[in-house]
């Protein structure tokens, strides 16, 4: 098939396509959805396309995801009926979600729409350059928003003053009466310094991420903390992005210096690969040479060579939680501030440093 070049249009015709043949029965109802590499090949467009696909098809009740198993052909006859809330639901979305992190808010999305069909909801997905379109949004919506930058918090007050029930997802540090969801930095970035800590590292670099992303700034105000209350003297901070280059061109910068860090944690597994890349093109070894840890805990962490020391995020629970949440403020409910807990998971790349090796020995 001749599909339209634009990235857009590539993934509504295949969308359509796989709409078509569901309903005609190409598909049978129960089965299993092919894997996306499967389809990608078929349709000659990237895994990527076929996942925004598969998410529309999602969101109408064609398909169910079941975790750990696949994407299985709902039984039109045992598709849940809509059950109505008070007021209507949306999630916004940042724009071009897919090219910012397609590890973090597939999963996320993934555990939201799951709670919202579960109950037999629905929850429209817009982005943030439609929110405030006329007819976007009806009157007095409840919104989940996901928050990355001020502005995203500038318009999240805007729809707050405008009557919207709005709920934040990730860290709202505004004025107004806007509850939030967020994973817990602090206790993250705690973890990972005292893991370092107690592995002999007294110098500890810190590769930072987006500037003025909110996820970014709250790991940075959690690391110094962790700094603070440890007493470190030999703290660093470099980089300005999430991605692996970053990291790469970040852990390039610190072992030059003159006196450099014996480890690092980086604002994002992506950016800690990109440091375990550098370390090795100057020769060295990770752990041996610098301790690396990431935070995330996406796919790759244990597939790379060393398997990474990270920072877990529930981002599966995070989008599921929004759902909850937003589901009692559709229903003209009050809710409270949740806070979800990261969880260090060690691995590979972290180890003792070698001065404290020999001082134990």
């Amino acid at each position: 098939m001749n599909l339209i070049e634009t990235p857009t249009k590539k993934y509504r015709e295949v969308e359509q396509t796989l709409r078509r043949e569901i309903e005609s029965g190409l598909w049978p109802a129960g089965g299993q959805l092919p894997p996306a590499q499967e389809l990608a090949k078929r349709f000659k467009v990237a895994n990527m396309t076929i996942r925004q696909a598969v998410t529309g098809l999602l969101e109408e009740g064609l398909l169910v995801r079941i975790q750990g198993k696949g994407t299985f052909i709902v039984e039109r006859e045992q598709a849940p009926a809509e059950i109505g809330t008070r007021y209507p639901m949306a999630l916004l979305f940042p724009t071009e979600w897919q090219r910012r992190d397609s590890y973090y808010f597939s999963e996320l999305l993934n555990g939201f729409q799951q709670v919202i069909q579960d109950n037999g909801h629905k929850a429209p997905v817009l982005d943030y350059d439609t929110a405030e379109t006329p007819g976007a949004l009806e009157p007095g919506t409840a919104v989940a928003c996901v928050i990355l930058e001020e502005p995203h918090q500038q318009l999240v007050e805007r729809l707050r003053d405008r009557g919207f029930r709005v709920l934040a997802v990730n860290h709202y540090t505004g004025r107004r009466s806007i509850p939030c969801v967020r994973i817990d930095d602090n206790q993250g970035l705690a973890d990972a310094v005292e893991h370092l800590i107690s592995r002999g590292h007294e110098r500890i670099g810190f590769l930072r991420g987006v500037p003025n992303n909110v996820d970014a700034m709250d790991r940075l105000r959690a690391f110094r903390a962790a700094v603070r209350d440890n007493e470190l003297r030999g703290a660093v901070e470099v980089g300005d992005d999430f991605i692996e280059s970053a990291g790469y061109e970040a852990a390039q910068r610190l072992l030059s210096s003159p006196n450099p860090p014996t480890a690092i944690i980086c604002a994002s597994d992506l950016s800690a690969i990109g440091a375990v890349r550098a370390v090795r093109d100057r020769g060295l070894s990770v752990p041996h040479d610098l301790s690396v840890i990431g935070y995330g805990d996406f796919s790759v962490a244990d597939y790379v060579i060393p398997r990474l020391t990270t920072i877990r995020q529930p981002r599966l629970l995070l989008g599921a939680t929004a759902a909850e949440m937003l589901i009692h403020l559709a229903n003209d409910e009050d809710v409270a501030d949740v806070l979800l807990s990261a969880e260090l998971m060690v691995r590979e790349s972290t180890s003792r440093h070698v001065s404290a090796l020999a001082t134990a020995v």
